[in-house]
């Protein structure tokens, strides 16, 4: 397994990354951006299933995987 972040500024767009949220799948699939003070995290879901939002209240882990 790859990095873990808390503080979503630890990822890049591009990075495939997994998100769970209270010990359970949130999304899995790639960062298309990060808000510059690293709060909020869009993911484009696998599978073509649209874009995803986490924001750091959220209490998500996110796990960035090598490409």
């Amino acid at each position: 397994m790859g990095a873990r972040g808390d503080d979503f500024a630890l990822v890049l767009p591009g990075d495939p990354v997994t998100v769970t949220a209270r010990g359970r799948l949130a999304v899995s699939g790639t960062v298309d951006a990060v808000a510059p003070d690293g709060s909020v995290l869009w993911v484009i879901e696998d599978g073509g299933q649209g874009r995803h939002m986490v924001h750091r209240t959220d209490a998500a882990t996110v796990v960035r995987h090598e490409p």
